[in-house]
């Protein structure tokens, strides 16, 4: 019976040319043999099944155009073999008894062909509100992590204000000056970071698709990221050996600001995920479109490489995904929000490069993250980042207030 209700079902997935051949190859194959027996005798049951597909594959009004079809086909054959004796004939009652035996078939399955779609139309409904549940509740859990995650970093600024407000309070009178304007830049250093990390969370949960400008320009990319660990907390640099491995001659035509909160994030998840006392190494070379599967003649090929515990082939998908945490993310101690990489996208392509992580997954062989800048040489600059995202000066997609501090709230293996 099953077999018989799939393939009742898959019949109704033909186009309508296979339909009609197909009710007319049976209507041919049923007159045939009808034919064959007649007079002798009477096969008006082969001619059933051209009836009961064409109600089943058209409803109704197929079916009954089936009827008229044989019933004129018939009437003319029996009106030619007995002539004017064919009203008298032992013929006639069958044909009347089988023409209304065929109606009453007909009208029958056209009745299971609309329940048939009423139930596949509930079918249908049910599957897509279940769909959509399952879709809203993988969002709700999907929001709570985030507000979880959230929650932990908004501990990370707090914690900073604090401390450094009740060391000024207690200690105000021990602290010399220079002391003082310190732990003050510090503790407004915590309120930006808070700050930013609302303001980024809101929008980015919202989709707003807030633009906020680019301002490119052309500059050396060396004193741009010195200046980024300039600023880096001191303990990164302690524990970390950073090598620097970048040219001064090494131009590019990128925005400052997005640059750098693109390497304070990556190297931020370096500090995070990465030994103590191994080493952090950032380098710059001009891309040729023949030395990587990511290059293009003109741009600067910008890596980011540690020594830590990699990332398995089969979450390094998920790594540039908004709200995301891997699960060796979300097992350690170290905080995050599953924004950093996210943000890390958007910025590179809105400056018309591209960004991607290499890792074997193996232990001690680390990651390499790596994105494209364009170069000063590099021609048609301002199309290419028009295409890529830029529209009219703008970075398109990336939620105002998104400042540099907010790369604390990034991740690597989010």
């Amino acid at each position: 019976m099953n077999a018989g209700v799939t393939l009742s079902l898959r019949l109704l997935r033909l186009s309508a040319r296979r339909r009609l051949a197909l009710v007319l190859g049976a209507l041919v194959v049923g007159l045939g043999l009808y034919g064959l027996a007649f007079p002798a005798t009477y096969l008006g049951g082969v001619l059933i099944l051209p009836l009961v597909l064409s109600a089943w594959l058209f409803g109704w009004q197929g079916g009954l155009l089936c009827i008229a079809g044989i019933s004129l086909i018939l009437g003319i054959s029996y009106g030619v073999t007995f002539c004017a004796t064919f009203w008298s004939s032992a013929w006639f009652v069958p044909f009347v008894t089988g023409t209304l035996y065929g109606l009453a078939v007909c009208l029958t399955v056209a009745v299971l062909r609309r329940m048939t779609d009423a139930l596949l139309g509930a079918q249908h409904t049910i599957a897509r509100d279940e769909q959509a549940y399952q879709q809203e509740h993988a969002l709700n859990e999907l929001k709570d992590q985030a507000l979880q995650n959230l929650g932990h970093e908004l501990r990370t600024p707090l914690t900073n204000i604090q401390g450094h407000l009740e060391l000024l309070g207690t200690y105000q009178n021990q602290l010399d000056a220079a002391t003082q304007a310190r732990f003050i830049r510090y503790a407004r250093s915590g309120c930006e970071d808070l700050l930013s990390l609302i303001t980024t969370a809101l929008e980015m949960a919202q989709a707003a698709g807030a633009q906020q400008p680019l301002r490119l320009s052309v500059f050396s990319l060396r004193p741009v990221i010195q200046t980024v660990l300039a600023h880096f907390e001191p303990q990164f640099l302690r524990d970390h050996r950073v090598e620097l491995d970048i040219a001064e001659s090494v131009q590019v035509h990128a925005d400052p600001g997005f640059v750098r909160q693109i390497v304070r994030n990556l190297l931020t998840n370096a500090g995070k995920y990465t030994p103590a006392q191994t080493g952090v190494t950032v380098s710059a070379v001009p891309m040729s479109a023949s030395n990587e599967p990511h290059g293009q003649a003109g741009l600067i090929y910008v890596r980011v490489s540690d020594q830590g515990p990699g990332i398995p082939l089969e979450q390094q998908p998920l790594l540039f995904q908004r709200f995301v945490r891997l699960p060796n993310a979300t097992d350690s101690t170290q905080p995050g929000s599953g924004l950093g990489l996210a943000i890390c996208k958007q910025l590179v392509e809105a400056m018309g490069g591209s960004i991607w992580v290499e890792s074997t997954g193996r232990n001690g062989e680390g990651c390499c993250f790596s994105f494209t800048l364009m170069s000063r040489s590099a021609s048609g600059t301002e199309d290419q980042v028009k295409r890529a995202g830029g529209c009219n000066g703008q970075a398109n997609d990336i939620p105002p207030g998104t400042y540099e501090q907010c790369e604390a709230s990034s991740l690597r293996r989010d």
